[in-house]
C-alpha cells in the first residue's frame, strides 16, 4: 500500500487540512483497522515590499510625479501603489517623505506581509535674480533714483529691493556701481541661491556756467 496526499494551489494565507488517502491495488485494506489522521498544511503571509523612488525639484514648483516599486507579488494577484507627499509648492527648501499606499482592488493584501519603504522629495533653492538699472547724471548733481528688476520670486514672497551708489555730488567724472540690497521681511532668503547684477552710474561732465 502506498500513501497519497492533497493539497491546495493558489489558496490564501490560512491553515488547511491534508487529507491522506490509501492505495491498495493488492485489496488487503480489509486486513487492517485504519486511522486516518489529518495533516495541517499553514500557509502564511507572503513579504510584499513597496519603495516610492526619491525625487527633487525647486522651491515654488509643483510636485514631480511620483513613482516607486513593488516586488513580491503572487499568482497575478492586481496589486499596485500610489505615492503622495504632504509637501505643497509653498513648503520651504528641505527634505519631505514620499509616501506609497497600496491599492488592492482584489482584497488579497491579507495574503502578504507588507513593508513599505518611502521615498524622500528634495525641495531645492529657487534662482532670485535682482539687477541694478544703470543711470547717469552730470558731475555736482544729485543721484538719480535708483531702480531695478527682481526675477524669480516664488509663492508671492515679500521680497522687494533698494538700490543705492556711493557717489555724492562732489564725486569726480566716472563710473560708479549701483548695488542693489534685498529686503525680506518675511525671512523667505533661504528658499533661493541669489544672483546680484550690479548697475552702472555714469557721472558725465557738468556744461560750463
Amino acid at each position: 500500500m502506498t500513501l497519497a496526499s492533497a493539497t491546495t494551489a493558489a489558496s490564501s494565507a490560512g491553515l488547511y487540512p491534508i487529507f491522506a488517502t490509501l492505495v491498495d491495488p493488492d485489496a488487503k485494506l480489509g486486513n487492517y483497522n485504519v486511522i486516518n489522521n489529518n495533516g495541517t498544511l499553514t500557509v502564511g503571509a507572503a513579504p510584499i515590499t513597496v519603495t516610492a523612488t526619491n525625487a527633487s525639484r525647486l522651491y515654488g514648483a509643483t510636485n514631480p510625479a511620483f513613482s516607486g516599486m513593488i516586488t513580491g507579488v503572487r499568482n497575478g494577484d492586481v496589486i499596485t501603489a500610489t505615492y503622495a507627499s504632504n509637501a505643497t509648492s509653498s513648503s520651504a527648501v528641505g527634505t519631505y517623505s514620499i509616501i506609497p499606499t497600496l491599492v488592492d482592488p482584489g482584497n488579497k493584501l491579507g495574503n502578504y506581509s507588507v513593508t513599505p519603504t518611502n521615498g524622500i522629495l528634495t525641495v531645492g533653492q529657487a534662482a532670485l535674480t535682482v539687477t541694478s538699472a544703470s543711470n547717469s547724471r552730470l558731475y555736482g548733481a544729485t543721484n538719480p533714483t535708483f531702480t531695478g528688476t527682481i526675477a524669480g520670486i516664488q509663492n508671492g514672497d515679500n521680497i522687494t529691493a533698494n538700490y543705492a551708489c556711493s557717489a555724492t555730488p562732489s564725486s569726480p567724472v566716472g563710473t560708479y556701481s549701483i548695488q542693489p540690497t534685498l529686503v525680506d521681511p518675511g525671512n523667505s532668503f533661504g528658499n533661493y541661491t541669489v544672483i546680484t547684477n550690479a548697475g552702472t552710474l555714469t557721472v558725465t561732465p557738468a556744461a560750463p556756467s
